[in-house]
Parts: C-alpha cells; structure tokens; sequence
C-alpha cells in the first residue's frame, strides 16, 4: 500500500492554511455573491464560533488573581464620587423582570465579537432573574454568537455607523444596534438554531421580535418555530417597526422566510416571555464615536422602545494605536462623554456602565511593550463615565497593567492570542466572570442574596 508521505501532508495543509489567509484579504467587490469570508482577524474570529469549544481551567500555579482597589468600598465597578445609589435604576428594573422582558444592552468592539464577555453576564443573570434565549441578532452577522448557529439565505448586504465610509447606509437609519441589513432581489431567509455551546437557558426561547424600518411596498414574513409554520405577516408602508411572534413553549429553532422587495432590516430578537435579555453588539474596528452617525431622533426612538435597564459600552482599544499626542487622547474622551451623554439623555430611567480597554501589546524591536496611550484612554473613559453618571470597569487594572497583555499570552492555556491585543476565548471568560462576579455583587446591595 503507498503511503503518503508526512511532508506532504504537512505541505497540503500549510497551502490550505495559507490559502483562507489570502482569500480573507480580498476585497468585498471579488467575492462570489452571497459569500463571506472571514476577514484579516479571521483566527480570533473563528474560536469563539466552535460549538464544542470548551473552556479550559488554567494550569498556571503562579499566576496571580487581580483585583482593583475598591473605589467607595463597591469592588470593581467604579461609580462616580459621591454616588451611593450605584446600579439602583437597573435594579428596580429587575424587579419587573418577572413580567416582562428587561434588556442589557452591550455594546462593544471586537474584543465581545461571538458573545465573549456577554455570555458570562447573560448566564449570571438569567439563572437570577429569569429569562431565556440569545437575546438581540444581526440578520447577518460578521460572527454569530457562539450558543447560535446562524444560517442566512439569500444577498445581503450590511450597513454599519462605523467602519468604512462604503458601509453608510444613505438615510442614517441603523436601529438598535447601529447595523442594518437589506437583501438584494426578491426573498431570503435567516434561521436560528441553538448550538450544543453555553448553558440551557440561552440554547431556547420563546418570543421573537423583528426590527424593521420604513418601507414603500409590502414584504412577506413568514416564521417557523422548530419545522411547523407558526405566523405570515405583512409588512407594508405605515407599519409599526417592529413585530412580535410568541411561540407556545421554548423553542431550540427559527426560522425567517422573506418574500417581496425588502425594507432595512435592524435585527431580531429571540427571548423569553420575561427575565433578562442581554444583547451582544458587536462593533469590529468601531472606537466607541460612530453612534453620532445614526439620525439622532430615529436612534433615540430605538432605544426608548427597547427601554434597556442597562447599557454597557466597551470601547476603546481600536483608538489606542493611532494616539500620538495625550491631547489626542484628551479630544476622544471628551467626544466619547458626548455619546455617554446621549444614551442618558434617551434613557433617564437606565444605569450606564463603561468598560474600558484591555492593555495592548506592539512590537518595539525584539520586544512586546504596552502601547504608549493605553492607560491614558483608560482614565480619559474613566473620567468620561464619572462625569455623566456612569459606571467604570477597568479592564487594564484588572489584568495587571502595562505588560500584562504579553504575560496573558504565556499562561496555560493561554488568555490572550498572539496579537497581544485580542483575548483568548478562556481569556475572554476570565475578563467576563469578573465583569459579572462585580455587576451580581452590585445587585446584592439592591436585592440581597
């Protein structure tokens, strides 16, 4: 029997490997229609997707745990100076979490792309408060969360308030999330299924909502929950934007069938009947400045209508490495407070919390070192969130400071990739389990234990 020799095993996978490493570079103009590649991250991009991905335990007996210094004795979670109500609007919002659906807006950049960080505080609070399902979806999204398994028909194409210029959606309607989606032709379809990854209660759920914008002529929708027809609806000029389709008990599958001429799609929503809804919005590349570029009363409308009891913005780190001056630094932080100042102005009855950027790592000769303007747009956004009421987390403090991006990469198994900027998917748990650990230990000022 011949046998193939090992080197060129070894040659035929390395070609392959190399091969998706170049098609990721192609620019959206050579693709077939229809189909995506992943992007230049596309390493990082396809851990947190793996359905049988499980965290590992670390293995490192010298590694320390990190902690803040408690800021006014509340733990991780700074608020400003003098505040002692902490989270109490988004407490009181829980309290109504056995009615109604009361929704984490998390909005963030590539560093919570697949659910990172979000999965961690959706578990935590749906085990306390109730609730089910993935929360909020892109109808077709750069990376699915890691729980959903995505499948979308049809040519879609994205529209994005960051990003390029190209990506802009001419009316400045984005919704929710600050992306929309619109399929070329005549139908399409998207459907959701639940992956074997995560824990039971986001794998089902219940009641599904549709975010929709104007629109002249009328589109059909039909919707399946598991392989039964359970609704067609039309969707015509003067709707209501949004629709809603309850389902008779939890479900695993849905599906979305589109037919007729189609209007901005903002997402879709798969939830509970009531409890919490943590919606992951991922922004890859944004640095936390592009909501300016949604139509300011159509945005506000969005978020009124979700009525979130909480929005989290986690941003910064794609700024970092183009900083050359600390008044650069200054002007962002100054310009990112002008969009904290928004959310609370369209939301008076919600908490606002910043999560600020985790250390980043560039290449200084043979060395790694802490990019120069890290710890200065940690305490620019520090001051941003304090001075319009918001919340704090310190995600640089929490990993040690400068130089501690380059220590996570050697941990086993390691918490950070070999960029030194993004986060490992066990990397991402541990920022997530803390991130959530102190949000549970807020709520226990409010609610007990």
């Amino acid at each position: 029997m011949n046998r193939q020799s090992p080197w060129m095993t070894f040659a035929f996978v390395a070609s392959l490997l190399l091969l998706l490493a170049a098609s990721s570079l192609w620019p959206d103009s050579m693709r077939p229609p229809g189909l995506k590649w992943p992007n230049r991250d596309w390493v990082s991009t396809l851990l947190p997707q793996d359905q049988n991905l499980r965290v590992l335990p670390e293995q490192d007996s010298s590694a320390m745990e990190l902690s803040l210094p408690n800021k006014g004795g509340k733990g991780l979670i700074e608020f400003p100076p003098g505040d002692s109500l902490g989270f109490a609007k988004f407490s009181r919002a829980l309290q109504g979490a056995s009615k109604q659906v009361v929704r984490v807006l998390h909005y963030g950049d590539s560093q919570i792309e697949g659910d990172r960080i979000s999965a961690d505080i959706r578990e935590l609070l749906q085990k306390r408060f109730g609730g089910m399902g993935p929360g909020l979806q892109g109808m077709d999204p750069f990376v699915p969360m890691a729980s959903v398994d995505h499948r979308a028909s049809g040519n879609w194409r994205r529209f994005a308030c960051f990003g390029r210029p190209t990506d802009r959606e001419p009316s400045s309607l984005y919704g929710l999330r600050g992306i929309a989606h619109r399929y070329e032709g005549s139908s399409a379809s998207v459907e959701f299924r639940a992956r074997s990854y995560g824990y039971d209660r986001v794998r089902r759920a219940q009641k599904l909502t549709l975010f929709l914008g104007p629109f002249e002529s009328p589109t059909e929708v039909k919707v399946y929950f598991e392989d039964s027809l359970s609704h067609i609806r039309y969707y015509s000029a003067g709707d209501p934007s949004t629709m809603e389709f309850m389902a008779s008990k939890p479900m695993s599958r849905v599906r979305l069938e589109m037919n007729g001429e189609s209007p901005l799609w903002y997402g879709a929503a798969w939830d509970g009947a009531q409890g919490v809804a943590v919606d992951n919005v991922s922004m890859r590349g944004a640095d936390g400045l592009g909501f300016k570029r949604i139509e300011r009363t159509h945005f506000s409308q969005s978020l009124i209508e979700a009525g979130p009891g909480l929005v989290i913005l986690q941003f910064g780190g794609n700024a970092v490495p183009y900083f050359k001056s600390a008044g650069e630094v200054e002007r962002y932080g100054r310009a990112f407070a002008a969009q904290i100042q928004f959310f609370r102005r369209a939301l008076p009855d919600a908490d606002i919390m910043v999560v600020g950027p985790s250390d980043m790592a560039h290449k200084v000769g043979t060395d790694w070192e802490t990019y120069p303007y890290v710890s200065k747009v940690r305490d620019v956004l520090r001051e941003a969130a304090h001075s319009q009421g918001a919340a704090f987390f310190d995600v640089f403090a929490f990993m040690g400071g400068a130089g501690s991006m380059a220590d996570w990469t050697q941990r086993n198994p390691p918490l950070a990739g070999a960029d030194r900027i993004h986060f490992t998917p066990n990397g991402a748990r541990k920022v997530g389990t803390a991130l959530a650990q102190a949000l549970d230990q807020e709520l226990q000022r409010h609610h007990g234990q």
